[in-house]
């Protein structure tokens, strides 16, 4: 049986899937370890305002643009103290896993990485021990696999462990 299992997640139903897996392998399986990693593909912060009376500029920009309710920054353009009214989306993402996971009565660790999935999760399975990846099919178009490639088989091709690809 395995002992650590890793779940790729992105709140997708694919990955919705495979966390269903993971939980199915729990119950009968309590001792494995679940840890969920959830891989953000992108090297900036977005934030949404929750309310408007913020102490942060919304209106014009200096270089006569616009600063929206909702905006990007990169990690160097983040204010030294965020208001807590300020809200990082990628937490719900593993929000709604660990809900899913706990009414089941499933234990898990959750992560959360910032890269590429297909390399980054991996790097975290081996540097971790994990001896089984799920994955969720990524449904993506045929032009968009040829360009960008598919996760889950560029993670069949690469991992050193067993991979489980959930449809």
């Amino acid at each position: 049986m395995y002992k650590h299992i890793l779940v790729g997640f992105d709140d997708s139903q694919d990955s919705m899937k495979a966390l269903e897996r993971a939980a199915q392998i729990y119950s009968v399986n309590s001792d494995c370890k679940i840890t969920v990693v959830h891989v953000i593909q992108q090297h900036t912060n977005e934030l949404t305002f929750d309310h408007y009376h913020l102490n942060y500029p919304i209106g014009p920009r200096p270089d006569g643009g616009v600063y929206p309710a909702r905006m990007i920054l990169r990690e160097d353009e983040l204010p030294h103290n965020v208001p807590e009214h300020i809200h990082d989306p990628n937490e719900d993402v593993m929000g709604h896993a660990r809900v899913f996971l706990n009414h089941r009565n499933v234990t898990a660790e959750y992560k959360t990485l910032d890269g590429k999935p297909s390399i980054d999760l991996c790097e975290f399975a081996l540097d971790h021990q994990v001896d089984l990846i799920i994955v969720g099919n990524s449904g993506k178009g045929l032009l968009k696999k040829l360009v960008e490639g598919s996760v889950s088989e560029t993670i069949m091709k690469n991992a050193e462990m067993d991979v489980l690809v959930v449809k």
